[in-house]
């Protein structure tokens, strides 16, 4: 008689471990507020329907430095498919408590840095072109903006540069106020567990920015009320016709190992509660920016169309607090 074949290996990024129907339900009982979803269902093929399709190849090595800053801004171009990165983290010496962050092309081409901030009640980090901490200033060519969290460390806002709207000479005029305060580039929401502490394990998350046409114009968010004309304000408010949403993909459950996984592609190859993908309720299955660790202090960052490098690369600092 045939024998059943042997159990595959877990797939990259996949966690938990094997057990009895006690623990697969404890397990599935334990994440359902994280919002896994305990079916496995893979793709027939082993790929992510997210990476087919017939697509240019895009050569970020080839930019050329005129280009480049255009780049990291803009949404990323639609033929260009998964663009694929890497995010290496420097955390010795004088970076021990305030890590930096680098961000550069699969081939090695540096893009962007950031570097977390001291002296800041909430986790700050300053994104800039700029390899040395010693040239990211707020006035300089090469700082682009910055990420902050609020006081619970559960939401997120990129900003762009300009200025904060609170700081503005409230007697400006509105007109010329509003071409001074900065830009809401990105907005990530993490999900909260009782007393506000980070729940363990896969957190439900989610990433808002300003919608792109199907031009790929992508409107502006520059408001002197950020509490209520803000990013995240409008996705609490329910109000999405000036955004675009964005979720984590929830892992499912692999009968086979017994355990919670996700399909990187191989694009991940260890486990991590920081490896996420983002998708949108109406694509579910196209995965439009996917973050995992590859190395002790190595990640790889895959991002597509809307997304710009910076707002994927904020995305992705944010999941490191």
């Amino acid at each position: 008689t045939p024998r059943p074949p042997p159990p595959r290996p877990p797939p990259p990024g996949g966690g938990g471990g094997g057990g009895g129907p006690r623990r697969r339900s404890n397990l599935a009982q334990e994440l359902d507020e994280r919002g896994i979803c305990p079916v496995y269902d893979p793709t027939p093929d082993g790929m992510p329907r997210s990476l087919g399709g017939k697509e240019v190849s895009f050569d970020i090595d080839a930019l050329s430095a005129s280009e480049l800053k255009p780049f990291l801004l803009n949404p990323s171009p639609k033929h260009a498919g998964m663009i694929e990165c890497r995010i290496i983290r420097e955390r010795t010496g004088l970076n021990k408590l305030f890590p930096k962050y680098t961000l550069e092309s699969d081939a090695g081409t540096f893009l962007l840095s950031a570097k977390k901030q001291t002296q800041n009640k909430t986790s700050n980090y300053a994104i800039s072109m700029s390899k040395s901490d010693g040239d990211v200033r707020k006035d300089g060519d090469q700082f682009l903006g910055k990420l902050r969290s609020n006081f619970l460390g559960l939401e997120f806002t990129a900003y762009g540069t300009g200025l904060n709207p609170k700081k503005i000479d409230p007697s400006m005029a509105q007109a010329h106020a509003i071409q001074m305060a900065r830009q809401e580039l990105i907005g990530v929401q993490y999900s909260s567990s009782l007393w506000g502490a980070k729940p363990r394990g896969p957190r439900k998350m989610s990433a808002v920015m300003p919608r792109v046409s199907p031009t790929g114009e992508r409107l502006v968010c520059r408001t002197l009320n950020p509490d209520s004309e803000g990013l995240l304000p409008m996705l609490r408010a329910g109000n999405t016709q000036l955004i675009d949403v964005y979720q984590n993909k929830p892992p499912k459950w692999n009968e086979q190992i017994g355990a919670f996984v996700l399909n990187f592609n191989k694009r991940v190859t260890m486990a991590s509660v920081k490896n996420f993908q983002l998708t949108t309720s109406e694509d579910p299955d196209t995965v439009y920016l996917q973050f995992g660790r590859v190395g002790k202090d190595e990640f790889n960052m895959d991002f597509r169309h809307p997304f710009s490098p910076f707002q994927a690369f904020a995305v992705c600092l944010s999941s490191f607090d």
